[in-house]
């Protein structure tokens, strides 16, 4: 058996399955439609804002905005913005309670960032497109007010420390002002060495100036030193009080000059805390939403349409794989080593409920009405499905190459694979070509024939192999017909129908194995031969009953088992032949039954199509 798939088997297989496709692809697009409209309908609302410190900060004394990193800090804020606490600020400025109200609104809005841009853009999503706005208008404000709040808190911690140090050097200075009042007070004479002191103080912070450009050997650094160590010798000279006086005056004179620093840097930091502003600014301002951004009815029905497609040929492949049925002429040939005698292409019934509850409710057995609407004498059945029981009858005959009396029993693996209707269609089809036919109904378990023709079930086979009755009698012909269920105009226009003769299954016996097994048949099937051309068993299910393996060790030439396809495991199929087989009963072959064009190889289902179209020309 060839393993390999061609594209057309693909398709055959989709073909075969296509209404549990459709189903699954109508219910997941149905469920996908009423999932969106069950959806809250959500509008949503967005603005854009730039992170970039303004011009006017780069002059700020102190600024460091000249390392500012644009790209890291766009990352970074990102995070800022969906932090707790920006979205509680928010929250604050929506009037929500704090808790689990204000918490939920975090979940209400996302930052992100424009590629290649400073740019964040900030949106949000709520059943109200007005408050989908002011969701973002809060979290903008809640942004910026905290931004700013960052990037003042540093300069204001600056302004209390140098306030603080400012206040110390202040007091100090005051305590050396009142020191040197007193001294002054205390001793009037002395001064000359302040003077000298300054002199020495201005010396030594010209000395340092220069040392900042020079080294210590420059000439104008030691002319500089000369002069400071000329000026410390007359110091030494100048009596006790002055020197007290000078180092007064001196450390006097440092405070000054720190609180005159300390003071210049106060006034800057004023400067920089009251020139201090957000890196925030608005491109966009956020406003309502016209249109709903969720559901997305377009998008989920293509997504639903997408899903529904996989899950369905999923699911097909999936019931393939699961399917031990055989579904193919070849894979029926090369599985049971019989060939195929005979392709029935499927015949629907004219009750349109009939067709739908065999092919989807798995209904076993049409109904009467409906068996009779499928019978080839039918006027629609008229040319290519009677071909199709014609060309079965030339395979079987060339089968058994015998010119006399044939008998011939149809059965089938299990129940409701259509071999009633094959075999009374074919016997039908053997009267339309002039065969004398016998068609007997050797299913007494479940008896069907004589309620397709309207008429009584007994006496017949039954009865005759009881010897109760004598064949001959119980037969009934065209004329029992015409007084029976089918219509009577149908059959007058049927050629050949006097070529059919009828054997119903008789009573139901209690032991129908025992009757079949002790009946003469040698007898009874060398008067039948001598009588019809041809006599065609209708028997029941080879693994369900024995009957079909008595009737065909006793009666028949050859047996053909009805197989419709899909509808029983192919391991079943070979057990049938096996019991056949085992009785030393001849195995003629397999009947495809019930097979559309679409599901046939294109080897045949191209011939079948162009047949039908010249049939009816």
């Amino acid at each position: 058996m060839n393993s390999e798939l061609t594209l057309y088997d693909y398709w055959r297989i989709i073909n075969r399955r296509k209404w549990t496709a459709l189903v699954i692809f109508t219910l997941t697009m149905v469920s996908t439609f009423f999932y969106t409209r069950m959806q809250p309908t959500v509008y949503g609302s967005q603005a854009l804002i730039k992170i970039k410190p303004p011009s006017s900060y780069y002059k700020i004394p102190g600024s460091e905005a000249q390392d500012y990193d644009q790209w890291g800090a766009v990352a970074t804020e990102i995070r800022v913005i969906a932090s707790s606490e920006i979205s509680e600020r928010a929250a604050v400025k929506l009037g929500l309670a704090p808790g689990a109200r204000a918490a939920s609104l975090a979940g209400a809005y996302k930052a992100a960032s424009l590629p290649d841009s400073n740019l964040i853009s900030i949106s949000a999503s709520d059943g109200d497109p007005a408050r989908a706005a002011d969701i973002v208008a809060a979290v903008i404000d809640a942004y910026r007010d905290f931004d700013l709040e960052q990037k003042t808190l540093q300069a204001r911690k600056t302004l209390r420390d140098i306030a603080d140090r400012k206040n110390e050097v202040e007091d100090s200075l005051r305590s050396y002002e009142r020191q040197k009042q007193k001294f002054m007070e205390t001793n009037p004479k002395t001064g000359l060495g302040s003077v000298l002191a300054n002199q020495l103080s201005d010396l030594e912070a010209r000395k340092k100036e220069l040392l900042e450009k020079y080294t210590a050997n420059h000439p104008e650094v030691i002319n500089l030193q000369m002069r400071i160590d000329a000026t410390e010798s007359r110091l030494g000279k100048i009596p006790a009080q002055e020197v007290a006086l000078v180092r007064i005056s001196r450390e006097m004179r440092m405070q000054e000059e720190l609180y005159t620093i300390l003071n210049k840097q106060y006034e800057e930091a004023k400067l920089g805390l009251s020139s201090m502003v957000s890196f925030v600014s608005v491109v966009n301002r956020p406003v309502p939403g016209k249109t709903p951004v969720s559901p997305n009815l377009r998008l989920n029905m293509t997504m639903g349409a997408a899903l529904g497609f996989f899950i369905a040929i999923v699911a097909v492949f999936l019931l393939e794989n699961l399917d031990v049925s055989i579904s193919t002429i070849e894979d029926i040939e090369a599985f049971m080593k019989l060939p195929v005698l005979g392709i029935i292409p499927n015949i629907l019934s004219e009750k349109p409920l009939d067709n739908w509850l065999t092919q989807f409710m798995k209904k076993e057995r049409y109904s009467v009405d409906a068996f009779r609407s499928a019978l080839i004498v039918n006027r629609r059945y008229a040319s290519g499905v009677i071909e199709s029981y014609h060309s079965l009858r030339t395979n079987i005959m060339s089968n058994l190459d015998s010119k006399e009396g044939v008998s011939l029993v149809f059965s089938s693996a299990g129940a409701a694979e259509g071999k009633t209707l094959t075999a009374v269609n074919f016997a039908l089809s053997c009267a339309h070509s002039g065969l004398k036919t016998l068609l007997v109904d050797a299913d007494m378990r479940r008896p069907a024939v004589n309620q397709i023709f309207g008429m009584k079930r007994n006496p017949g086979l039954s009865d005759v192999l009881a010897g109760k009755a004598d064949w001959r009698e119980t037969i009934l012909e065209s004329a029992d017909f015409m007084l029976g269920g089918l219509d009577f105009d149908l059959l007058m226009r049927f050629p050949g129908i006097e070529n059919l003769k009828l054997l119903n299954c008789g009573t139901q016996p209690d032991n129908v194995v025992d009757i079949l097994d002790s009946a003469d048949w040698t007898e009874l099937m060398e008067e039948l031969r001598g009588e019809f051309d041809l006599i065609v068993f209708d028997s029941p299910p080879v693994l369900l009953f024995v009957d079909s393996v008595i009737i065909s060790k006793h009666a028949a030439d050859g047996v053909v088992l009805v197989y419709k396809a899909g509808k029983i495991a192919r391991g079943a199929l070979k057990r049938a032949k096996e019991q056949i087989t085992g009785v030393n009963a001849r195995m003629l072959g397999v009947v495809l039954n019930g097979v559309r064009a679409s599901e046939m190889g294109p080897q045949y289902g191209y011939y079948y199509n162009d047949y039908k179209k010249y049939a009816h020309r």
